[in-house]
């Protein structure tokens, strides 16, 4: 089969060609005019709380589980207590588009966010056909007017995706996508993901690892590589046929395999790509399809070899339609029926056919329901949740635009770079970590993409993945600061938490009755609003991070230059930006552990002026702007302020301000976000002034520095403080 998945808009596969999924009487509910999705999914947890004693698709009711419950090993409190690790790869989602307005993560009320040479920031994004500022905003792609839910992909190739980075200046989106890239979904739209997200743990700086399309992203979680050499049939930085064997390198499994860990490929074995029904088949998505050495191994008649072809899901040939596509408990009865019978193995990879998979057209709440069916198998035997790690991830972003930009290496960086252009990472996408060490609401916002799945699978098997390049190891974390292994929380969720099985099925009629809306829109010229993050609060795992940036001036030379420094336990990749008289783009500055770097501005080519901005991980910023006389000493005081490098974890931010000067200065400190605080300080000429800015309950930052009769002068400082 030759079939090819299209790297601009939709797949050539149409949800509206599938046979309708007629709602019965268990949800007909939800498809009442102004009920909303939510509704459905609180209104059902009475229903589905009632019916458990039934059972579920996969196993016994939560009484029985209870009950039934073997005795299990003694826990060490450690990574050794996960036996199993399920990974859930969906398609084509950014993170702002599904969780911009989610409580907590780093979304639309972001103040770090990367601002442009407009002034605006990153999420007024250059729009030449709108006359209300010449500017396109985030707007709601309102499922309760909208057929939002089927709504079309957008171009997501290589190309595209570059453009759109635009040298990291982040600022070509509408551009390269269209202004439908910055649509976004609220949890009134999709209130599974929400909740499963909500009730566990988040990741909001979670990228896809190439920024481009499907395969090339699968090929990461799968290898670690797309081969950037072309050694082995890379560089893979597109969608090659589907099924055909045209790689060779060594992937992850057979590394698995060949250490003696058990590992599986659970996906749908009939028709094949999708094309010809939407909700059966893998959509192509098993990527081990692709590598010559599968092949050869299902061709062979050594049972060791035809044992690594059946765990990859490979096999000789389609088996036809069953007509059951639209069941989910079919489509993942092998998974249900390993989960309820201890028979998971260590790895498992789900591959979701494209009508379930969430790749547009393909709908949110079709994804959630399979996602769910996931779920609740994992939830029907006690002993398989409480030892058991799933990720749910999304391979990349499709055209859908995310608002933080992502890491990328020096030019010559080994293995990180193809045609000139940095292979990513890409946009951020939603990673989930469900498990019983990951529960209670928590966000993570260490740096990571998809070779982190592969770096946690190598604390739990012991085998190393040596495709991943130095770089990812750098800067990528390994999502074990996703977890707290002494204290897990094993007892299954009840249905007011994560949704039961048919709670979603309501949502998959829901999403059918949309269909019956007209198609989104964007906002009418003049009616563009700033998105809003919806309340709440959220509790925040303690990351590896120790950054710092500061500026110094050298009056003699016009210099300035930014130092950065990395005291943490993870590598961190600095993007640099200068806001005024060069070229707006980023310059990355990867700092490994215990190492530091520079970037100067020679200030002596653009007037005395400098303002640059460093961006960090877990909203690290800083922006020093001002102006240097050369020559010696100005006349009256000459302010600098830098952060004082405390390894301590004092509760205040340590702020040292200098006067180089000889008059007198007076310092003005306003919060920008986190606290409400404001202080001056009276520095005279040759002294120092040391300030304890208040952090909040979490440990960051926002503070601006100004300093009276010396205009330009601005120092700010954002990030968090590490206790």
């Amino acid at each position: 089969m030759s079939t090819r998945k299209p790297e601009h808009g939709a797949p050539d596969v149409s949800l509206d060609a599938a046979p309708p999924l007629t709602p019965d009487a268990a949800y007909t509910a939800a498809v009442r005019p102004g009920l909303s999705r939510r509704t459905v999914l609180v209104g059902g947890a009475a229903a589905i709380m009632a019916g458990v004693a039934a059972g579920s698709a996969f196993g016994p009711g939560a009484a029985d589980r209870a009950s039934a419950a073997t005795a299990r090993a003694v826990p060490t409190g450690t990574i050794a207590d996960v036996k199993h690790v399920v990974v859930l790869m969906q398609e084509n989602r950014s993170f702002d588009h599904y969780y911009g307005t989610m409580p907590g993560v780093r979304g639309f009320s972001d103040k770090q966010a990367l601002e442009l040479p407009t002034g605006h920031d990153v999420f007024h994004q250059p729009a030449a056909a709108r006359t209300d500022g010449g500017a396109m905003l985030p707007f709601r792609l309102d499922t309760t007017r909208f057929n939002a839910q089927n709504a079309d992909g957008l171009d997501h190739s290589w190309g595209g995706g570059h453009t759109a980075w635009n040298g990291g200046a982040w600022n070509r989106w509408v551009d390269a996508k269209s202004a439908q890239t910055m649509g976004y979904f609220t949890s009134e739209d999709i209130p599974y993901q929400r909740a499963l997200a909500g009730a566990f743990t988040v990741c909001d700086d979670y990228h896809c690892s190439l920024n481009g399309p499907t395969t090339p992203n699968r090929l990461y979680q799968w290898s670690g590589t797309i081969d950037p050499r072309g050694t082995q049939g890379g560089p893979a930085t597109d969608n090659p046929a589907d099924y055909e064997p045209v790689f060779a390198w060594t992937t992850y499994a057979e590394r698995l395999q060949a250490a003696g860990v058990t590992w599986k490929t659970y996906a749908n074995d009939e028709v094949g790509d999708s094309s010809a029904d939407p909700y059966v088949g893998d959509y192509g998505d098993n990527p081990l399809w692709l590598f010559e050495q599968y092949h050869r191994a299902l061709a062979s008649s050594d049972p060791a070899q035809q044992e690594l072809a059946a765990r990859a899901g490979l096999h000789d040939g389609w088996k036809p339609n069953s007509g059951k596509g639209l069941d989910v408990t079919h489509l993942l009865s092998q998974f249900g029926q390993d989960c309820a019978t201890n028979s998971l193995p260590t790895v498992s990879y789900v591959v979701a056919p494209y009508g379930w998979s969430e790749h547009p057209a393909a709908s949110p709440d079709y994804g959630a329901h399979y996602t769910n069916a996931v779920v609740q198998a994992l939830f029907s035997n006690p002993d398989t949740w409480a030892s058991t790690v799933l990720l749910v991830n999304y391979d990349e972003n499709d055209g859908y635009f995310d608002h933080v930009v992502p890491p990328f290496a020096e030019p010559g960086t080994p293995d990180e770079y193809v045609d000139g252009l940095p292979i990513g990472m890409g946009a951020r996408v939603p990673m989930t970590v469900v498990s019983p060490w990951s529960r209670g609401g928590w966000v993570n916002s260490q740096v990571a993409d998809h070779t982190s799945v592969i770096q946690f699978l190598e604390h739990v098997t012991g085998v190393r993945e040596p495709n991943i390049s130095d770089w990812r190891r750098t800067v990528s974390g390994d999502l074990t600061s996703c977890f707290d292994f002494s204290a897990p929380d094993p007892s299954i969720p009840g249905a007011d938490v994560v949704p039961g099985i048919e709670q979603t099925r309501a949502l998959v009629a829901a999403a059918d009755a949309d269909q019956a809306k007209p198609p989104i829109e964007e906002p009418a010229i003049g009616a563009q609003t700033v998105p809003v993050q919806e309340p709440g609060t959220v509790r925040r795992r303690s990351l590896p991070y120790r950054q710092h940036a500061d500026a110094t001036v050298d009056h003699r030379t016009g210099r300035v230059t930014v130092a950065l420094a990395n005291d943490g336990r993870q590598g961190v990749n600095f993007l640099v930006y200068p806001n005024t008289a060069m070229p707006f783009a980023a310059h990355p500055k990867t700092v490994p552990v215990g190492a530091s770097a520079d970037w100067v501005w020679d200030t002596t080519t653009t007037g005395g002026a400098y303002d640059v901005s460093v961006y960090g991980p877990d909203r690290f910023l800083r922006r020093f702007a001002g102006t240097v006389t050369v020559g010696g000493r100005a006349t009256g005081g000459v302010p600098h302020v830098s952060v004082v490098r405390d390894t301590r974890g004092r509760r205040t931010l340590q702020l040292l301000l200098e006067n180089t000067g000889t008059g007198e200065l007076r310092f003005e400190l306003v919060a920008n976000d986190f606290v409400e605080h404001r202080e001056t300080a009276h520095v005279r000429g040759s002294r120092h002034k040391t300030m304890h800015w208040p952090l909040d309950e979490w440990g960051y930052y926002d503070v601006v520095v100004t300093a009276d009769g010396v205009p330009g002068f601005r120092y700010r400082f954002a990030g968090r403080a590490e206790r």
